[in-house]
C-alpha cells in the first residue's frame, strides 16, 4: 500500500513526512537530494570552477600586481618562510583572474641567510597557472638586516617564459 505514494510519513516517532524508498519516483528523489548536496558542497570549496582558467593576459598582470606589492611590503623575501605560498596567494588575490589554478614552483636554491649576520637572498619562481601554457619566470633579491625580523629591501622582477632549473 506504501509503494504508490511519493512520501510517506516517517516511522522514527515523528510525525514528518519522508520520501518514499519503495517507490521508484521516491528513490529517485534521495538519489538526486544527495547528488545535489554533494554538488554544493563540491561547488562551495571550488567557487571558480564554471569561471574557467587563466588567460596569458590575466596571468601577466596579475604576477606584475603581485611582484609590485611584494617589493613595496618588504616584509617576506625568498627566505622567508613558505615564501612560495605567499607569492602563489598574492598572485591568485589580484583582481584579473580566478582565485585559485596559480602554481608557484622553486627554481632556484632556496636562499638561507644568518639571521645574525643578514646578508642577500636570492631566488627564482616559475609561475604557471591553469587554462594557459604562459609561464613567467619571477626573480627575487632581498637583503635581510642583521639581527631585525623583516628585510631592509625586497625587489621582485618578472619575466615571460619560465625560469632555467637550477642544475
Amino acid at each position: 500500500m506504501d509503494d504508490d505514494r511519493v512520501f510517506i510519513r516517517s516511522r522514527w516517532g515523528t510525525n514528518r513526512y519522508v520520501y518514499n524508498p519503495n517507490n521508484p519516483i521516491g528513490r529517485a528523489l534521495i538519489v538526486g537530494s544527495l547528488l545535489f548536496a554533494a554538488g554544493g558542497m563540491y561547488w562551495l570549496y571550488h567557487p571558480d570552477l564554471f569561471k574557467g582558467g587563466w588567460d596569458e593576459g590575466e596571468l601577466r598582470s596579475a604576477v606584475r600586481g603581485a611582484s609590485a606589492e611584494l617589493s613595496r611590503g618588504a616584509q617576506s623575501g625568498p627566505g622567508s618562510f613558505m615564501f612560495e605560498d605567499i607569492l602563489e596567494r598574492r598572485i591568485a588575490a589580484q583582481p584579473d583572474g580566478p582565485s585559485d589554478g596559480v602554481s608557484v614552483d622553486t627554481a632556484s636554491s632556496v636562499p638561507v641567510s644568518d639571521p645574525w649576520a643578514g646578508g642577500a637572498e636570492k631566488a627564482d619562481y616559475t609561475v604557471t597557472a591553469r587554462g594557459t601554457d604562459a609561464a613567467f619566470c619571477v626573480h627575487v633579491d632581498a637583503w635581510h638586516r642583521a639581527k631585525a625580523a623583516g628585510y631592509a629591501a625586497v625587489t621582485v622582477t618578472a619575466d615571460e617564459g619560465a625560469c632555467a632549473t637550477a642544475g
